[in-house]
């Protein structure tokens, strides 16, 4: 018989994550199938045991193992998001963040929002926005991508509307921000 059972993890939202998830599972001796954001699936079926020992791991690495649908469901709304920004695919524009959530998830997006902010507290389009505003700040401080690129990787259609976006959130444009962190690395090497 080939059994498989499928994990459902709160928490992986990138690439090092799936890799960390992966490596602890295996040196707890469980046969990992696949890897990827949210999912995991194993060979066999897991014991009490197994389980107490797999949820007490992905604790101690800050993530969270799900039982229930609904929260699986969020979950895996939230992965995706974080896939998709993370991934830079915002950046083709031929299907709407609502569009593919409701092609992924099999959910109309009007349901899908309704639970989301009705679970999270925030409208899933404000989480969306939130973690795209993240990757942008990442790409500010780590990279030396003009803000326009910036913007186009990130989803936003245009500088200015990012700009609107990232001084809504943060009260900085994103250009200001970006000499801000330039001069707070040159002052810390300066000083070392």
């Amino acid at each position: 018989m080939n059994e498989e059972t499928t994990l459902r993890i709160r928490g992986m939202v990138c690439d090092r994550c799936v890799k960390v998830v992966r490596r602890d599972l295996e040196a707890l001796g469980i046969p990992v199938r696949q890897t990827r954001l949210g999912l995991v699936t194993v060979g066999g079926g897991l014991s009490p045991e197994q389980l107490a020992l797999v949820r007490s791991m992905l604790e101690s690495e800050g993530f969270s193992l799900l039982n229930d649908k609904k929260a699986a469901l969020l979950q895996g709304v939230k992965d995706f998001i974080n896939g998709l920004v993370e991934s830079g695919e915002l950046a083709e524009r031929s299907l709407r963040l609502s569009d593919r959530l409701a092609e992924r998830f099999g959910v109309d997006y009007p349901t899908l929002s309704a639970l989301f902010s009705s679970t999270e507290g925030i409208t899933l389009e404000k989480y969306a926005i939130s973690q795209r505003l993240d990757q942008v700040r990442e790409l500010l401080v780590y990279t030396d991508q003009p803000v326009a690129d910036i913007a186009y990787r990130t989803g936003f259609s245009t500088v200015q509307h990012l700009t609107n976006q990232f001084k809504r959130e943060t009260g900085l444009t994103p250009a200001f921000y970006r000499r801000i962190r330039r001069e707070k690395e040159r002052l810390q090497h300066a000083t070392v």
